[in-house]
């Protein structure tokens, strides 16, 4: 055998340590429907929602547990007590991190994360840390797909609601809405 094929790939080894590096520092953690899906089936979706929003950064649109204003990091981390709100269902994101998948490989997605190289791992804690990390990227691929969809219906729904509205409107109406645009740019 060859000296490369002896030398083995680094080892995956990952231990949550509940430090909270990545939790009160990401901006928008990723929902997915299947997130969604699960949480409305076990009853929790009712508290989650409030803290789901859209994010454009990327070109298009995508489903995120929100930042507030003013605040750092995931909106469901309770930093003073370094607890996640819902660590009991966390979306497939954050089951899956720090190691990501992208159709063909797995990749370490947080190279700072202090979880890294700590204690053992096993066969079988390992499989589920890569199941997680293909989870995530399927249904990243799905919810990526439907979501522009439905966003861009919605908003051309809302354009044509607005144009109708616009049509039905007086001109002393229109005169007044005109008023407060031309406020606006000054």
């Amino acid at each position: 055998m060859s000296e490369e094929k002896k030398k083995e790939a680094p080892k995956f080894v990952y231990n949550c340590v509940r430090c909270g590096q990545y939790c009160s520092k990401v901006s928008g953690v990723p929902v997915y429907f299947e997130d969604l899906t699960r949480w409305r089936k076990n009853g929790t979706l009712a508290s989650i929602a409030p803290n789901i929003g859209m994010d454009m950064s990327l070109g298009f649109p995508q489903l995120v547990l929100e930042t507030k204003e003013g605040e750092t990091g995931c909106p469901m981390y309770d930093s003073d007590n370094k607890n996640c709100q819902i660590y009991h269902d966390l979306p497939l994101n954050c089951q899956a991190y720090p190691l990501g998948y992208n159709g063909e490989k797995y990749f370490v997605t947080d190279k700072a994360c202090q979880g890294l190289g700590q204690g053992e791992m096993t066969a079988e804690q390992l499989r589920t840390q890569r199941d997680a990390a293909k989870v995530d990227y399927e249904a990243k691929i799905e919810s990526n797909t439907i979501v522009p969809l439905i966003y861009s219906i919605i908003m051309g729904d809302l354009v044509d609601q607005s144009r109708k509205a616009m049509e039905n409107m007086t001109e002393e109406q229109k005169d007044q809405i005109q008023d407060i645009v031309k406020g606006d740019e000054d």
